[in-house]
């Protein structure tokens, strides 16, 4: 596995994407976020006996973003964590929406490595998508699932870690996606 692998953490606004990047990386709950802003979060971990220093591009999901940086982006992703909330049966019906913007974007030769997450199980009381639909869209799609609190940090870090150890198994040469010589991939502050 590259020692800086990135991963995408994508879905509708509101699902908690950088909450569970802040309380991953940080170890922190944050109530409310500008959600016009994209960012990269970097956090060395050890993983397994094994020091990594990992990229999360956290970004809000534009359809209006430029395809080529749609593009860039997906194509030097290793890893995706495609997120709902337990709350918004919206964001749930979404995701295949999601799914099919990467397999459009990923190169024919690289697996995406993708993990599906039901977010803010916290709120129980106002869940409308049950745990068992999540797990069977995730098992229809091949992908492992979780579901989190970004609130309480439930299962934040077994995720990551899960979506690390399934990255493993694939041979993944950026190098082959990019002219760049670079993993890393700058996310523009505003739309293009």
């Amino acid at each position: 596995m590259d020692k800086n692998p990135i991963i995408s953490i994508i879905g509708n606004g509101g699902v908690g994407k950088t909450s569970f990047t802040i309380q991953f990386c940080y170890s922190q709950f944050v109530e409310e976020y500008d959600s016009m802003i994209e960012e990269s979060f970097r956090k060395q971990i050890e993983i397994d006996n094994e020091i990594l220093i990992i990229e999360i591009l956290d970004y809000h999901y534009y359809d209006e973003w430029n395809n080529r940086i749609k593009q860039k982006i997906y194509e030097k992703t290793q890893g995706f964590i495609v997120v709902y909330s337990i709350n918004d049966k919206y964001s749930f019906n979404e995701l295949e929406n999601y799914l099919n913007e990467i397999y459009k974007y990923k190169k024919v030769n690289d697996f995406p490595i993708i993990i599906i997450i039901g977010n803010k199980n916290d709120l129980e009381d106002e869940r409308q998508i049950s745990k068992e639909e999540g797990n069977e869209f995730a098992i229809k799609h091949g992908c492992p699932f979780y579901e989190t609190s970004a609130k309480t940090r439930y299962n934040i870090e077994e995720t990551v870690f899960t979506l690390l150890r399934e990255i493993r198994k694939y041979p993944f040469d950026s190098k082959s996606n990019s002219n760049s010589n670079s993993n890393s991939i700058q996310i523009p502050n505003q739309i293009v």
